[in-house]
């Protein structure tokens, strides 16, 4: 009996490695039927990381703040798969993408916003070219993203899964704007902890957060550099590791204590 080779592997670190990133959650057999496709249908697959399967269900926004956060911790080479697709069964379209030396799949809704360098190489996959089986309308995770990501692992080059593209879907997110009284802005994401994470950059603070703070609703708290700098209980501003002015209670969560949510108004203006 001849035994057959091991594929060969790439020298690119992240060869090898999908992301996964969905709004699936983990109560349901989803996500674990994504890692059992890629698997079964991949012979130089080496890892699979869960990104985040708790994105609110059909939050292309908040999917999308995920995966411009995450994806440069990985090595070039690695494929990004993200799944939040309030059109998964209608005609929008699965967009595969290579862009800083990593490749991502994706609904045409607006996912790879924030993601892309000024010039990728994009291409729409074409579901008869990756499907393995029949194809559901209410779960393309399964059935067209992790095949194409299985393909993609492989080596299959772009143009075997689909045509090039330039007319992908980019979303209209109006930014944080300076007014005369500081930043305006909103509250972009809130995590486990239920901090309040704005869509204020820290490029903002003029490189001096102490000559800030942050309000959300009718409180401001001053910009301090880290949560032991506040009593248990307390609220506090700083900027957090994504580059971005958040509010938080120390050992407490802001959401709720405070009654926010995503899309308030959350300012940064200058301290009194």
């Amino acid at each position: 009996m001849s035994l057959q080779p091991p594929a060969p592997q790439s020298s690119a670190p992240g060869a090898g490695v999908v992301s996964l990133l969905t709004d699936f959650g983990l109560d349901d057999g989803y996500v674990g039927t994504m890692h059992g496709v890629l698997w079964t249908h991949s012979r130089r697959l080496r890892g699979v990381v869960d990104l985040t399967h708790a994105v609110p269900p059909q939050n292309v926004e908040l999917g999308s703040f995920h995966l411009a956060h995450a994806w440069r911790y990985f090595g070039a080479g690695a494929v990004h798969v993200a799944v939040v697709d309030p059109g998964v069964g209608s005609a929008r379209r699965i967009l595969l993408a290579r862009s800083a030396g990593q490749w991502f799949l994706a609904p045409d809704n607006g996912l790879l916003d924030g993601v892309l360098d000024p010039d990728p190489e994009v291409w729409t996959v074409d579901p008869e070219r990756v499907a393995v089986g029949p194809t559901s309308a209410t779960f393309h995770g399964r059935d067209l993203f992790a095949p194409a990501a299985a393909r993609v692992v492989d080596g299959a080059a772009p143009e075997e899964l689909g045509a090039p593209c330039d007319d992908w879907l980019r979303r209209d997110v109006p930014p944080p704007r300076l007014e005369e009284s500081g930043w305006r802005g909103r509250v972009l994401s809130v995590d486990h902890f239920g901090n309040l994470i704005s869509d204020v950059p820290a490029r903002a603070l003029d490189g001096d957060p102490a000559a800030w703070c942050a309000r959300v609703g009718e409180r401001s708290y001053p910009i301090r550099r880290t949560y032991a700098e506040v009593a248990p209980g307390s609220p506090i501003a700083l900027v957090n590791s994504y580059g971005l002015v958040e509010v938080a209670i120390r050992d407490g969560n802001a959401a709720r204590q405070l009654g926010a949510q995503l899309g308030d108004p959350f300012d940064v203006l200058p301290s009194a």
